[in-house]
């Protein structure tokens, strides 16, 4: 898709936020900024799209999404109990039958405690900008985000972790073609374009970007590094290595 013609805007925000690393085990560590694919899932959310149905649509070549972190980002590490979900330890079963009533199973509550410590977003907002080929879902996107309805509940990473949404209607982009620009969005792929400057403190992510189906569900097939800040500021980039947008007053970097 390259650069596109029009995209839909939008703000995501939550009290709390985690999206857990994928390089961490004991430690629950935190991306600062949704990945890609957690994006994508949350799109297809809100249209109500099945699991493991809508990765082609965020394909590199017929999509493009900004992501701009909005404010500080913060986090704190918060000790958590929890039960372990081993399927081959003994569970028990209340609510009757299962043929007529609702039927529940749950481990035993009094033993197998697991303490993890999560890495917490504290009031996490984003601005997402987002564009597909595919019109169906773009337009079932559209109606969405007007309407300000969801097929699924939209969460910040975890479920618990409820977020909303703000809209800011359907914007045509730009390319900016300055030798330097700066950008309100993270800047995938482009760590060597980025222009140091003082005060401005840059941090670097790789998360994953891209998936596809295959016969266990789905597998990750693409990681990018986004250079990004924590302090709302804006990041400098050499136009030559990346294609800067404009979007109203704000300039970004789709990946």
């Amino acid at each position: 898709m390259g650069v596109p013609d029009r995209c839909l805007s939008l703000t995501v925000r939550a009290d709390w936020g985690h999206f857990r690393r994928v390089d961490r085990t004991v430690t629950k560590q935190t991306y600062r900024l949704p990945p890609r694919t957690t994006i994508a899932g949350m799109l297809a959310a809100m249209v109500g799209s099945s699991r493991d149905s809508y990765y082609e649509m965020f394909a590199p070549e017929v999509s493009a999404i900004a992501i701009e972190p909005l404010g500080t980002i913060r986090t704190i590490t918060e000790p958590m109990l929890g039960l372990s979900t081993n399927p081959d330890e003994h569970f028990e079963n209340a609510g009757g039958t299962g043929q007529k009533t609702v039927k529940a199973s749950y481990p035993d509550s009094t033993s197998n405690r697991q303490l993890h410590s999560y890495e917490l977003l504290v009031d996490p907002a984003y601005r997402i900008d987002v564009a597909v080929e595919d019109e169906e879902f773009y337009r079932a996107l559209a109606h969405r985000l007007k309407t300000g309805t969801t097929h699924y509940p939209l969460s910040m990473g975890l479920s618990e972790y409820l977020a909303w949404i703000e809209f800011h209607g359907e914007r045509t982009v730009e390319v900016c073609d300055d030798e330097v620009v700066k950008v309100d969005s993270a800047v995938p792929g482009g760590v060597e374009s980025v222009v140091p400057h003082e005060g401005v403190r840059t941090h670097v992510e790789r998360m994953p970007s891209f998936m596809e189906a295959d016969e266990r569900g789905r597998r990750t097939t693409g990681f990018d590094d986004y250079t990004f800040t924590t302090d709302d500021s804006a990041i400098s980039v050499r136009s030559g290595s990346v294609v800067p947008s404009q979007i109203s007053d704000r300039s970004v970097i789709f990946g």
